[in-house]
């Protein structure tokens, strides 16, 4: 026996479960699966675009469905949300992570599909999971990694000090990560998605399902690799004929002459022979004219494992 449920437009339809399968979604906007979401086959019609990071097969065609759902919003399949097959036709996007469908997923007539080798990492082990539209997330110290499903996420992860994924499923995403000495692997499954890092993190975009997604890194603040400015040499200098060391930002400087790397933040390090008086050079006697110059590749500052002070008032609470 058929069971038909027509839904109105007041909120988004989340399938968690309660559905007889085989399960028919028509006419909604977006539809967003989880890992784990379909225990079946999941079969897509005149979507007009498709975002997955499951590989697409080929079905004898969608079934009969037990239960036929109509909506004009957001769709959201939980977790085991559809215990057999799923149909979605005549819906906007579809959003697909790794291992959404036990069973096959086949596209038929849709205007675009963006597709890419799926991720090797388990989403819902990932420590800062968000899933929704619109959600505000801020979180510390992560041991795994981001799980974002959705539209419209703002989130923010402190003190990333271990290698983390970052997998983003969907659009409009907005995620920043701060800390030190560690990898983060880009996921993305969508499009419209940024992924800001900051300078003491490395980053990489292991797969991309999609379009307008970006990672910014944040450049090497120039400020950390100078041990010591003019200004302070000169103030230890006091009075009298001394020889002082210092170190400048490097105007105009794309490649570091000391490694060869291309770098964000460049330093010469300059000596100056002069007569002091109350710490002002009154009469120069030598000064580098041609000064030495490091980058946060080759400079030992830039690799200097202590804690921030920050870090440490965490360590003691």
């Amino acid at each position: 026996m058929t069971a038909d449920r027509t839904l109105a437009s007041e909120g988004d339809l989340s399938l968690a479960g309660s559905e007889v399968p085989p399960v028919s979604v028509t006419d909604t906007a977006d539809v967003f699966l989880r890992t784990g979401g379909v225990g079946g086959d999941v079969h897509v019609t005149d979507a007009e675009y498709v975002f997955t990071h499951q590989s697409l097969g080929q079905t004898a065609g969608p079934p009969e469905p037990q239960t036929r759902i109509h909506g004009d919003e957001d769709a959201y399949v939980e977790r085991e949300g559809v215990d057999g097959d799923l149909t979605l036709a005549d819906v906007a996007d579809v959003f697909v992570p790794r291992a959404a469908a036990d069973g096959t997923l086949s596209v038929l007539g849709s205007e675009n599909v963006y597709s890419a080798t799926a991720p090797d990492l388990d989403p819902d082990a990932c420590d800062v999971v968000s899933h929704g539209w619109e959600q505000r997330v801020r979180e510390s110290d992560p041991d795994t990694g981001v799980y974002l499903t959705g539209a419209g996420h703002d989130v923010t992860v402190e003190q990333v000090r271990g290698d983390v994924d970052v997998y983003v499923v969907g659009w409009g995403h907005e995620v920043e990560l701060t800390g030190r000495g560690a990898a983060v692997s880009v996921h993305f499954c969508g499009y419209d998605n940024t992924v800001s890092v900051g300078p003491y993190l490395e980053s990489s975009v292991e797969s991309d399902a999609g379009f307008d997604n970006a990672v910014d890194e944040a450049p090497f603040p120039v400020e950390d690799l100078i041990e010591q400015s003019r200004r302070e040499a000169c103030k230890t200098a006091g009075f009298g004929r001394h020889r002082v060391i210092f170190q400048e930002p490097a105007s105009d400087e794309e490649w570091c002459r000391n490694c060869g790397e291309p770098a964000d933040a460049i330093v010469e390090r300059h000596q100056m022979e002069a007569f002091f008086c109350f710490s002002y050079p009154v009469w120069v006697y030598e000064q580098s004219t041609n000064p030495a110059v490091e980058c946060e590749h080759c400079s030992p500052n830039a690799h200097d494992p202590s804690l921030t002070s920050q870090e440490r008032r965490e360590v003691f609470r």
